[in-house]
């Protein structure tokens, strides 16, 4: 699970394992400073980096913190998918488009996961899903599909659910 700081994706974890304490959250950006293994069901584990474009650190240390991370994912090997946060209230970010390339230039399958969608009205929701849509389809390796998720109120969580049980165990029979 990666994304820009305070996009949710802490918040997104506690919701998926039905937790308020799993991992730390906070209003202010920057909570998770190390990537985190949470365990999730049988065989499953949750991989938690930190945020990506907030500056509190310095350059060098968020510039050892995408090395580290790089290792990492490369070191673990099995990663079965990789959710990729974005922020409903945001455009689409240019950190967020080369966060979705480095991920593909690693050979990961990527699902984007539109977070925050209480904030929106429909019509705002059903824009920057196609705003995501167009840029999904230009690149292979992706699924085609954002999801939009409110860790608040739970919308889009079953949805979500189910993408990572596919995931991990494959497609239902």
């Amino acid at each position: 699970m990666a994304g820009r700081s305070n996009v949710g994706k802490s918040s997104l974890l506690n919701r998926l394992a039905r937790s308020h304490h799993l991992a730390r959250t906070g209003r202010m950006p920057g909570k998770t400073t190390l990537a985190n293994l949470y365990e999730i069901g049988t065989g499953g584990y949750f991989l938690d980096l930190p945020g990506y474009g907030y500056m509190q650190r310095g350059r060098d240390e968020a510039t050892d913190s995408r090395a580290i991370a790089g290792r990492l994912l490369r070191r673990l090997g099995n990663i079965s998918r990789m959710l990729l946060l974005v922020d409903s209230r945001r455009d689409i970010l240019e950190s967020d488009l080369q966060a979705l390339s480095w991920f593909l230039s690693m050979g990961l399958p990527v699902s984007v996961v539109i977070t925050k969608s209480d904030k929106l009205n429909r019509q705002e929701q059903s824009r920057i899903k196609m705003d995501w849509m167009a840029v999904l389809s230009r690149n292979p390796g992706v699924d085609l599909t954002p999801i939009l998720v409110s860790s608040k109120n739970g919308d889009g969580m079953d949805l979500l659910s189910a993408k990572v049980s596919e995931s991990l165990y494959g497609s239902p029979s």
